[in-house]
């Protein structure tokens, strides 16, 4: 319990101030974004293999655009390899199914993630400490419904166990724990109004709900706001750490924040200024002197928003809209639904790093097909270790088949679809 005592430096790190205090240079109107791009631009030309060709004075559409493939293919070409001892590994499942691996800075992206959540968060009243309800995330140890975190003063309920037969369960150590904010996938709230409501219990009182790493449909936040009476918030963001975009207390646009990251709305090589056309959404991270990467091709879309000056004072780019982030769930033997996003993109399963695609078929409750699309350091193994870990997850309620396949079933359009949900009313 001490530790919750000790200031945000010792905690999280000397980088935690440090963002800090550029997150109130911008509020206070003293912030150069300009600086901080030419900055990083200047580093990778000088620092890591794949940019050594790169004049860091011109434009930064002279970098050129780069994507997940590319990466992979090279990751050796994107790295500072002087700066080994500071390699954090991450990976994602990304949102359309394309396994990815990467490093993160050891030292300045969990302090920076930290820090600008406490400044993000806190508009909405919510300071270090406060209680929070997390539906997110890996599952729980032991497969647990929900246990107390005392570091964060979180109590984490698991996206992969809840359905109607253990939800009093869960409400009764809800209203013990009373939260003030829930931090949750749109998706696993959902799932747990749902069954809240179809038992005809009140919503805990809160101040504000935290939702990420989906799309939040303006039907689902309706039903948040009239059942929960609090102010819904849901952001932009991903696992690389390259761009964030948030709601604020007056708007449900997602203001891009330019001391995060910088972003750039691309159609056919071209940037877009006005509102309402659809672009791809590029981002060029600060802060990660290990791998930074620059013009790095989310894989999402996204269109700028009309409004002009918010009420709350943000003056720059805000996003009207972001596409292809959709809610998918699959479903256990005992009709428990888990989202995707929790069970695929919530774990960071280390075979990520072993596969170009992955996507999830679901004919019959209980029953799940993956395919994956292997690279060449995938083994049989990983089959048997993949297997294990996705139905361990879920407490054995789902049986799990891989299929290794050259290639997966696309939309019309050639995009990847993480989930072919074949169950009725799904």
């Amino acid at each position: 319990m001490l530790y919750t005592l000790l200031p945000a430096r010792r905690k999280y790190g000397d980088f935690y101030q440090e963002y800090s205090s550029r997150i109130r240079a911008y509020q206070h109107g003293d912030f150069d974004a300009r600086a901080l791009l030419e900055s990083t631009k200047k580093y990778a030309a000088e620092n890591i293999p794949f940019y050594k060709n790169k004049d860091a004075s011109q434009e930064l559409s002279q970098f050129g655009i780069i994507d997940k493939d590319i990466i992979s293919s090279q990751k050796e070409l994107f790295v500072n390899s002087k700066l080994s001892n500071f390699f954090l590994q991450s990976n994602t499942g990304g949102t359309s199914g394309n396994p990815f691996a990467f490093y993160l800075h050891r030292g300045m992206s969990r302090s920076k993630e930290k820090a600008h959540f406490d400044w993000y968060w806190g508009q909405f009243s919510y300071e270090r400490g406060d209680k929070v309800l997390m539906l997110r995330g890996a599952p729980l140890k032991d497969n647990k419904l929900f246990e107390y975190q005392a570091i964060d003063n979180k109590l984490a309920a698991s996206c992969y166990q809840l359905n109607s037969g253990n939800i009093e369960s869960l409400m009764k150590a809800i209203k013990n724990f009373r939260p003030k904010f829930i931090h949750a996938y749109p998706s696993s709230l959902k799932t747990f109004t749902l069954l809240m409501q179809n038992k005809n219990y009140e919503a805990p009182p809160l101040q504000a709900i935290f939702l990420g790493s989906e799309y939040l449909s303006s039907q689902d936040r309706k039903l948040f706001e009239a059942y929960y009476t609090a102010r819904v918030v849901n952001w932009y963001g991903h696992s690389e750490l390259l761009v964030h975009a948030g709601n604020c207390q007056f708007s449900n646009d997602y203001h891009i924040y330019p001391f995060y990251g910088h972003v750039e709305l691309i159609t056919e090589g071209n940037n877009i200024n006005q509102p309402g056309k659809v672009g791809k959404i590029i981002g060029t991270g600060f802060d990660n002197q290990v791998m930074p990467l620059i013009r790095y091709d989310t894989g999402d879309l996204a269109e700028y928003s009309n409004s002009g000056q918010c009420k709350c004072g943000f003056k720059g780019y805000s996003f009207g809209k972001i596409h292809g982030r959709e809610q998918n769930y699959i479903v256990l033997n005992d009709k428990t639904e888990v989202s995707v996003t929790a069970f695929i993109f919530g774990q960071h399963f280390e075979e990520f790093n072993k596969m170009r695609e992955i996507q999830l078929v679901q004919d019959r409750e209980g029953y799940l097909l993956v395919r994956i699309v292997p690279n060449e350091l995938f083994s049989i193994e990983n089959i048997k270790q993949l297997k294990e870990k996705m139905a361990r997850s879920v407490s054995h309620k789902i049986d799990v088949s891989i299929e290794l396949v050259e290639s997966t079933e696309k939309t019309l359009m050639g995009k990847h679809r993480i989930l072919l949900q074949n169950i009725n009313n799904h």
